[in-house]
């Protein structure tokens, strides 16, 4: 068995969304849906979300839905060539059990202007009240 890495990913990404064949034609497998610690916010950038870490002791932050994966490794370089477009990139992402996985993060520029969605809890859950 080929060693893996877990990916949490929050947007476009997420099964059933345009951009999951990226993981499942790369051989990623879903492992479990989780939230993050209450302390990101999310903004919507038209056809997908960013994602960014509010610096300690400020306010508004949230807890998200996230889906992690598992992408052989030997595969993950395929994945950011072809599926990390800016401003989003890959860091670490703290999960309500104060564990990390490596995810999707965007970068605080993108989002001047952009709709505040925290209050959605997720991206699935933004995208259905829009409709």
């Amino acid at each position: 068995m080929s060693a893996m890495l877990q990916l949490a990913v929050a947007g476009a990404h997420l099964t059933g969304l345009p951009l999951n064949h990226q993981l499942t034609e790369l051989g990623a497998r879903l492992v479990r849906t989780v939230r993050t610690a209450p302390v990101y916010k999310m903004y919507s950038l038209g056809p997908k979300p960013a994602l960014i870490r509010q610096a300690p002791g400020s306010a508004g932050g949230g807890s998200i839905e996230l889906e992690v994966w598992e992408l052989p490794i030997e595969k993950v370089g395929y994945f950011l060539r072809d599926g990390v477009k800016e401003p989003l990139g890959i860091g670490d992402v703290l999960l309500e059990d104060e564990s990390t996985v490596k995810g999707f993060i965007g970068e605080a520029y993108a989002v001047a202007g952009a709709p505040d969605i925290t209050s959605h809890g997720g991206w699935r859950a933004y995208l259905a009240a829009k409709q």
